[in-house]
């Protein structure tokens, strides 16, 4: 069963570990941080969090 507890926990995993991997990727050769970068990199993460959570959210007939 997919409760709403189990969704608020796996919504914020999901968001702590994205935006921490999309945060180390975002800095260039020299350690310079990207902003561009890391906005992509972030809303790739909650595209994905999104697709997921729909798929998973539904009921099955």
């Amino acid at each position: 069963m997919w409760d709403r507890r189990r969704q608020i926990v796996w919504l914020a995993a999901g968001l702590i570990v994205g935006t921490f991997v999309a945060f180390s990727d975002a800095h260039d050769e020299d350690g310079i941080f990207v902003p561009r970068f890391f906005v992509f990199m972030e809303s790739l993460v909650l595209i994905i969090i999104a697709v997921l959570f729909y798929f998973y959210s539904r009921r099955k007939s």
